[in-house]
């Protein structure tokens, strides 16, 4: 089959999905990657089909920071305001690489953005979800849970994915329609068609089943597979970070990845404030953000890359702003969690972390101080039943095989010869 995998997120996004996209080409499929072009090297070294995007949201993103400032409301308005010209450039873009394929691989929110695409171009599609997405009545998607006093607790958890649907479909309402009336000649497509397709569509839940628990009232099709994690074997230390690591103690990891920061210097005096209040020591990722710019203490190292699979693991301790992949490697590390969630499943994966007793209660970006990363950090690297929990936890990952699994559920919905629309 002809395999299209449409990604239109960071690094921490595309990972997992070109780890699948090789284990099909491997297993006889065609398999071919839709992303920003920045990815394209870096796919077709791994000799995966590439349609490059013209559109990138990690360019939005980095432009317009000062979004992550804004409430949530205003920020679903913003980004619905300012990212419709790029979505409908990107639904068009994906028509005409799909015009040959079979399947279409994405995320739920790629398909709320490509339902009638799908439709057009006959594809068959499989989601491949970072979090939980699929509707249960066990436990809440990315909304707060109910609290304690709530009577009806289930019917709340159910409602959680019904409103995220909801959500996400009239933020990518204005690029959809127009992709459907001006270049699809359809008319506008109803939430409760794209209600249904969801309810039909095959996922893999790309979490390990020690991380999250397959809920017993989701159907079949519905998969938890475990992590499809990428690692850079032939990756190489910096001689100065190495050196930094072995000249004192486990240092703390502290970084939020691909999170843009409207204000990185007020943010690094933060983070430097309190490294210095525990006396640990530090590796800071600049990131997106830009942290640093400024004369960093001797107990702090500043990082521009490694891979995660190789630094978490030296750490005594990870920060991190809980995106699915870096909270995948955390979680493998064995090490304690500290997670800053600034948007989207980042709150619920700080949850999850203090729920499995490996993370401290995690903080809200908007409530970062000084004062609670010193607390979360000491407690943190002084826990001994949070060590041997994570611990625990990364012993367990390591014993599964998630690309094996993806590939096998993966297989077997192609299998099916039985339309999803």
């Amino acid at each position: 089959m002809h395999i299209s995998i449409f990604v239109y997120g960071t690094w921490g996004d595309i990972r997992p999905h070109v780890v699948l996209g090789m284990a099909l080409q491997a297993a006889g499929h065609s398999v071919q990657v839709i992303a920003s072009p920045v990815y394209e090297a870096w796919v077709r070294e791994r000799n995966l089909g590439f349609y490059p995007l013209t559109a990138d949201v990690n360019v939005f993103t980095k432009e317009h920071a000062s979004i992550m400032d804004a409430g949530a409301l205003q920020q679903l308005q913003l980004a619905r305001q300012q990212l419709t010209p790029i979505f409908i450039q990107m639904g068009r873009e994906v028509l005409e690489a799909t015009r040959e394929s079979d399947v279409l691989m994405t995320v739920e929110f790629g398909l709320s953005l490509l339902f009638d695409v799908v439709r057009v171009n006959k594809l068959k599609v499989i989601l491949i979800n970072p979090a939980p997405l699929n509707p249960t009545r066990e436990f809440s998607s990315a909304f707060p849970p109910a609290p304690a006093w709530f009577p009806f607790p289930a019917w709340y958890n159910r409602f959680s994915y019904s409103m995220l649907e909801r959500i996400q479909w009239s933020l990518l309402s204005a690029a959809r329609n127009e992709l459907a009336s001006k270049h699809l000649g359809q008319p506008q497509s109803p939430l409760r068609q794209f209600r249904t397709m969801l309810a039909l569509t095959p996922a893999l839940t790309t979490v390990s089943k020690h991380v999250l628990r397959r809920p017993a009232d989701w159907d079949e099709h519905w998969q938890i597979t475990g992590y499809l994690f990428d690692d850079d074997p032939e990756w190489q230390p910096p001689p100065d970070l190495v050196t930094f690591l072995e000249s004192g103690e486990s240092p703390v990891y502290i970084g939020f990845g691909s999170m843009p920061d409207s204000k990185p210097e007020v943010t690094t005096r933060v983070l430097i404030e309190a490294v210095q209040r525990t006396g640990k020591r530090a590796v800071i990722l600049t990131g997106w953000a830009g942290f640093g710019g400024e004369q960093m203490p001797e107990n702090i190292h500043l990082l521009k890359y490694a891979p995660h699979h190789w630094l978490f693991p030296k750490m005594a301790a990870v920060v991190h702003h809980g995106g699915a992949g870096t909270t995948a490697s955390s979680f493998r590390a064995g090490v304690p969690t500290v997670i800053v969630p600034h948007n989207a499943d980042q709150p619920y994966w700080g949850r999850r972390a203090h729920e499995l007793g490996v993370g401290t209660l995690p903080i809200p970006r908007k409530k970062l101080t000084a004062d609670r990363l010193t607390a979360a950090i000491t407690e943190a690297t002084s826990s001994q039943t949070m060590r041997e929990k994570a611990a625990e936890l990364s012993q367990k990952i390591a014993a599964e095989d998630g690309l094996g699994e993806a590939l096998r559920v993966t297989t077997a919905i192609l299998s099916n010869k039985t339309p999803i629309y």
